[in-house]
């Protein structure tokens, strides 16, 4: 037989469930067919005179060719259940794997009292039997006769109810510290689930930022026309060490190098698509590649104003020989 499902702290896939027994698998086994089932489950469908077929698809198995599933065996050990014991008041929660150990020791574990028969939890068992009606009659039959055998017989009643008391008071100290330890573990998953929750609120709010002061269009060619220039180098260096998660990098690579390439062969770069080029290599937007580009064009766009410069300062000093020799 399986684990009931009402044991377990999560919702159970149904890929996990024994089809024999409709519980989660217990020792799980694999068919040559590709079915998984309870060891035990398999074994008892199996041990029926004339059934040698599988539950699921009626293919022929025989009982030492199904094979344990390790993964899907530890799977379902790492999950969280709650004690058997549940209904009767116990709140712990762990692991699958440690059910077995905890319910050694479990103080909500059913008992039965030997005295009247009334069934009780194991942490209750000593404060019950101390004021128990049928362990009291057997007592009061026992006692021996005498003042000096009775004063010894309630010397060890007294000390049988104190050991029954300390035994209480250790099973409560057990408990309690489990529920302690519970505590501290489910607070932990709620601080890891706090910080998940405001690290995923951060970039909500910072992608709302980045979209509601910036009016920028991820789908939208930009290095076309002049006045885009001027708007993508806004864009850039606005959010110059950290690149919005909806911005293609190749996408504004592309761009600048079209931009380059459109104004570098005229022989005069404009200001604006220099400026453009220069902040998208002090940003942190694009790979070492990339930035080699960048570099590369600056400096073209260096020697072309030189040039430029250059022809501007021959042109000058021409007009200025041919003013004096008029």
């Amino acid at each position: 037989m399986g684990f009931g499902i009402h044991h377990f702290v999560c919702n159970i896939d149904q890929n996990l469930v024994c089809p024999i027994c409709s519980a989660v698998l217990e020792d799980a086994v694999l068919t040559p067919c590709g079915h998984s089932f309870c060891f035990s489950c398999l074994e008892t469908w199996l041990a029926r005179p004339g059934t040698n077929t599988c539950p699921e698809c009626r293919s022929r198995v025989a009982p030492k060719e199904a094979r344990p599933i390790h993964s899907v065996r530890n799977l379902i050990n790492c999950l969280n259940v709650t004690c058997k014991n549940s209904e009767r008041g116990c709140s712990t929660v762990m692991r699958l794997e440690k059910l077995k150990t905890h319910l050694e020791s479990c103080g909500y574990t059913p008992v039965e009292c030997a005295g009247c028969g009334v069934t009780v939890n194991k942490i209750e068992l000593a404060g019950h039997q101390i004021g128990c009606a049928g362990i009291a009659e057997v007592v009061n039959n026992d006692i021996p006769e005498g003042p000096y055998a009775r004063s010894s017989y309630r010397s060890s009643a007294m000390q049988s109810e104190l050991a029954c008391r300390v035994v209480s008071l250790e099973l409560q100290m057990k408990r309690m510290k489990r529920d302690l330890e519970s505590a501290e573990a489910k607070n932990k998953t709620m601080e890891r689930d706090l910080k998940k929750t405001k690290d995923e609120l951060q970039e909500k709010r910072n992608q709302l930022l980045e979209q509601q002061f910036v009016d920028f269009d991820p789908d939208y060619e930009y290095g076309y026309a002049p006045h885009t220039i001027n708007k993508l180098s806004n864009f850039i260096s606005r959010f110059l060490l950290r690149k919005p998660s909806y911005v293609d990098r190749n996408r504004i690579f592309s761009a600048i190098k079209r931009c380059y390439e459109h104004y570098s062969r005229p022989g005069q770069f404009p200001d604006d698509a220099h400026m453009l080029i220069a902040t998208a290599n002090a940003s942190n937007w694009f790979t070492d590649n990339q930035k080699v580009h960048f570099q590369l064009w600056m400096r073209n766009i260096a020697r072309i104003t030189a040039n430029s410069c250059g022809q501007s300062a021959h042109v000058s000093n021409a007009n200025q020989g041919t003013l004096l020799s008029i």
